[in-house]
């Protein structure tokens, strides 16, 4: 579908420098509040821009009709297509937003004077700065360059660089070769930009900070409408004239409606909160804008908008890399000179906005340097000679005299670079849950989108083995968004969607009530009441699989459970006495063995998260989790009108796997070893009472092995086997159609409908093969055998299960090898499996792109018993963890699913087991083949 514009649409823009503030009174926007032709009282006019409709934010929120695109024709002559805009825009969009952060320093990023400024950009100064609100420059460029504290370095604000002769001279830079950001940026997006916008859902909001001249926006405003996604797109500048520039450049689209916010970004920051919960909302930061702040300021400033998004909002980020020191040098110090000029001229400038002559800029130099220990480029301006500034106060006559000794350096920009690992933990400081990352093919550049989640899952620290508050706080975010949201009241608290297991209702006593009893136990307190729930929540059943009357020792099961209102009741005392226990030192000395208990409960919390959610994707009546929609829901028909009923859509696909060979003899003992040390016992010693730093695990952990014979090379798959190339063996065999209906080879994860249609089960409900194709298919160890089985017959080779041992080298290796990108499919990053291949993809210099632990748990054809049964002692504090389970039946299971909490997918010695004709469990596998 080809978009189009008329060049003489008339934009419409709402002011929200005076009206919208974060002090003002402000009532929600309404859904629906887009605006419409202005013709109405009130509508402001008389601007700098001729042609242009600047609205009042207080009439836009008491009259949402009066605000939206007024184009004055449509006729045909005017039509154009957009996407050549993006060779002929005449602005640049890589403007700086120094005014937008110095204006309100105080509540944004906490820095009243501070040039960390980014020549990518997006916001301008056009205009003299005493037409804006919020700050006065000149008074800015004398306090910068005669500081309060005598020895403090001197500085020049970077917006002095922003006359119109300096625009022109920074939109020649933007087109410079050595000046690769913009380009990166257009070749991520010009690629893309499809994949990008299927996050957006349709009736979003879409928020630019400091939007430009557009000239890459257009990509994804483009990519918006052959999506045929209803979008009100707002793009927020400070500059009333470049801001009107830019939206007539930009035009006017059949879906995508737009409009131009004129305001700081605090006031954007207060216009972007005033949406209701129900409009779906992402934000634009393009142009490495990041760069402009410190790595502090940066978190701080994500962390304020944060607060202001709603669970679901989405935020794409720009980001240059920590590039090679060279080619970042010549990108700000390009061989024309055009760079050098850009800054010198900030000098003329200076004279303009102080209306004297107080610089001479023949007594400066460009002084520029990349420095890579901090990782920003540094921007200076040089004094060749000792001279002194006089500046003389118009209304006074007082002179202001400021002494410049030769050579000194004064700066007038800083642009950070960030690492990949520096920017993923950003996002982790800022609890912003990565869903999406881009990279240009030359990996200098990245669009990562991140988005606001119900609850997140942070990185364990390796030294703090004992979780913390906040820990426990986000795991009860998560579990009770799946226990009170997802499962249904009242209708689903008794269904038990797995004939092996209890009701839903069950697990909601039983996490409280082990917290409870190991709390008691430990403490030598008495039980939380009502105190029977020990003995009906204490221990849930997991039976034989072929014999279900056949069950390790659990709690007696009673003829009707107890009302959920006493349950959560009883939930919340548990809790509020566990944090009592955290935070009261002189009562509870937080030993070992207390430390211990926390772990435990913890994890086994954790645990039951992700076996409440397996069950849920069996149930027909799961409640998907709020606010999280699911990416293939989001995407609208294509832009022919073609639709799945119209036309089917075959099972998605991808590369065949990989192969990756690895040598377990030429690794070090840390990644060919298994368990590690950690006994129970020791606790009560002095020696290690008080160890708070050492890591726990379970009993079947321990003991660290490092003695056991290596296995012999061997080749692994680079990935887990897809339902796609499940259902292709299961057809290779004569198992399609009807006859998919149970067959034991069909996997429980799989539902089939009448006419043989194969859908994965999700807790989003059925989803068809033409999404969920390329994910890892779920199945029991028996199935995956019998995969493994046909495809070595079919191409004459031997391919198996890995054992336990060969699958952790294989995990621990990576582990060590690839670093984390924030992609990592486990922690509730996403809610459905998905193989790792944006993850993958950024680590395209590295040689071992083995992918996991995460989307689904792997098989191995290891049978769950000790690692060394004469160093194994059973669990003193919970006796039939393990050992109730070596039972010849249960095998062991290794990584993580993308419902592991980071704790468990992290820790590598972490044993999973389930029983080989298990069905329902998240689990997948790979193949090995040995020489």
């Amino acid at each position: 579908m080809t978009s189009t514009y008329s060049s003489t649409m008339t934009p419409t823009i709402i002011d929200l420098r005076q009206s919208f503030t974060h002090d003002a009174k402000r009532q929600k926007i309404d859904q629906d509040a887009y605006p419409s032709p202005p013709h109405c009282a009130g509508a402001n006019t008389s601007t700098a821009a001729s042609d242009v409709d600047v609205l009042p934010l207080d009439l836009v929120l008491e009259n949402p009709e009066a605000a939206w695109d007024s184009a004055d024709s449509d006729s045909p002559d005017d039509m154009t297509d957009v996407t050549s805009l993006t060779d002929e825009a005449h602005l640049h969009d890589e403007h700086h937003n120094f005014h937008h952060r110095d204006s309100t320093s105080s509540s944004s990023s906490g820095s009243s004077n501070n040039n960390t400024m980014e020549q990518e950009s997006s916001e301008i100064a056009t205009e003299e700065p005493s037409s804006s609100e919020g700050f006065d420059l000149p008074k800015m460029i004398l306090s910068s360059l005669k500081p309060a504290v005598e020895g403090t370095p001197k500085t020049i604000p970077t917006m002095v660089l922003y006359d119109d002769y300096g625009l022109q001279l920074f939109d020649q830079i933007t087109y410079l070769q050595e000046y690769y950001l913009t380009q990166e940026e257009i070749e991520i997006l010009e690629r893309d930009a499809d994949k990008i916008v299927d996050h957006i859902p349709d009736n979003s909001v879409v928020v630019e900070l400091g939007a430009g001249s557009l000239r890459k926006t257009v990509l994804l405003l483009n990519a918006l409408e052959r999506k045929r996604k209803n979008i009100r797109y707002y793009a927020l500048d400070l500059m009333l004239d470049e801001l009107t520039k830019s939206l007539k450049s930009l035009g006017q689209f059949a879906n995508v409606k737009t409009a131009g916010l004129w305001g700081t970004y605090d006031q954007g920051l207060a216009f972007v909160s005033s949406f209701g919960s129900e409009v779906p909302k992402t934000l634009l930061w393009l142009g490495s804008s990041i760069g402009n702040y410190t790595r502090e300021e940066a978190q701080d400033f994500l962390a304020s908008y944060r607060k202001s998004l709603n669970v679901g909002d989405n935020w794409i980020i720009g980001v240059d890399r920590r590039n090679d020191a060279q080619e970042i040098t010549v990108a700000y110090n390009d061989p024309k000179g055009v760079t050098r000029d850009f800054i010198m001229n900030g000098l003329d400038h200076i004279n303009v906005l102080l209306g004297q002559d107080f610089i001479d800029r023949q007594k400066f130099r460009y002084f520029a340097q990349y420095n890579v220990e901090v990782g920003r480029h540094e921007a200076y301006y040089q004094v060749k000679e000792a001279h002194e500034l006089v500046y003389t106060t118009p209304s006074t006559g007082e002179e202001v005299r400021i002494a410049l000794a030769q050579d000194e350096l004064i700066n007038v920009e800083y642009s950070y670079k960030w690492s990949l690992q520096e920017s993923t933990q950003l996002f982790e400081d800022t609890e912003m849950t990565k869903v999406g990352q881009w990279t240009s093919s030359s990996n200098r550049y990245d669009l990562h989108l991140v988005q606001k989640t119900p609850f997140y899952f942070k990185t364990p620290v390796a030294d703090k083995p004992l979780p913390s508050q906040d820990e426990w706080t986000e795991l009860w975010k998560s579990w009770d968004l799946v226990t009170m949201i997802m499962i249904q009241h009242p209708t689903m608290l008794l269904e038990k969607p797995i004939a092996l297991r209890h009701p839903f209702l069950f697990y909601l006593g039983h996490i409280p009530t082990f917290l409870d009893i190991q709390l008691s136990r430990v403490l030598k307190e008495p039980f939380t009441e009502p105190s029977y729930f020990s003995v009906i929540f204490e221990r849930g059943i997991d039976p034989d699989v072929e014999d279900p009357t056949q069950c390790h020792s659990h709690s007696e099961v009673p003829d009707s459970w107890p009302e959920i209102e006493s349950i959560i009741a009883f939930r919340d005392r548990v809790r509020e006495r566990l944090f009592k226990v955290l935070n009261d030192p002189v009562a509870y000395p937080m030993t070992r063995r207390l430390a211990r208990i926390v772990f435990m409960a913890f994890e086994h919390e954790a645990m039951h998260l992700e076996t409440i959610i397996y069950m849920l994707a069996q149930s027909p009546n799961t409640a998907p989790p709020p606010s999280i929609p699911a990416p293939w829901a989001v995407r609208k028909s294509a832009a022919d009108g073609t639709s799945s009923s119209e036309a089917p859509l075959l099972p998605s696909t991808v590369s065949p796997a990989t192969w990756f060979s690895i040598n377990p003899a030429q690794l070090n003992k840390d990644i060919i070893s298994l368990g590690h040390n950690d006994l129970e016992s020791d606790d009560l010693t002095d020696a290690h009472n008080e160890d708070l730093t050492t890591a726990f695990g379970w009993d079947n952990e321990h003991p660290l092995v490092t003695s056991r014979p290596l296995p012999s090379t061997f080749e692994i798959q680079s990935r887990q086997v897809t339902n796609s190339e499940f259902l292709g063996y299961l057809k290779s065999v004569g198992v399609t159609g009807k006859s998919l209906q149970g067959n034991e080879k069909t996997p429980a994860s799989w539902l089939i409908q009448d006419g043989g249609e194969v859908f994965v089960k999700s807790v989003y409900g059925p989803v068809p093969l033409e999404v969920s194709g390329v994910w890892p298919v779920s199945c029991s160890n028996i199935q995956a055998i019998g995969y493994a089985a046909w495809l070595s017959n079919q191409q004459g080779s031997t391919y198996t299960l890995p054992t336990e041992h060969e699958l952790s080298i294989a995990f621990k290796l990576r582990q060590a090898t690839v670093p984390k990108t924030g992609l990592e499919t486990y922690g509730f990053r996403q809610w459905y499996p998905t193989l790792d291949h944006q993850s993958l993809s950024t680590a395209s210099s590295n040689p071992f792109h083995f992918s996991g632990p995460g989307g689904l748990w792997d098989w191995t054809s290891t049978t769950f018993a000790p690692l060394d049964k004469e160093g194994f002692k059973t669990s003193t504090l919970y006796p039939g963890y393990s050992t109730d389970f070596f039972d010849e039946k249960h095998m062991v299971v290794l990584g993580a699913s993308w419902a592991t909490h980071p704790r468990i997918a992290e820790r590598r010695s972490f044993r999973n087991w389930y029983q080989a004709n298990y069905p329902f469990v998240f689990a997948g596998f790979r193949l090995v083949r040995r020489a």
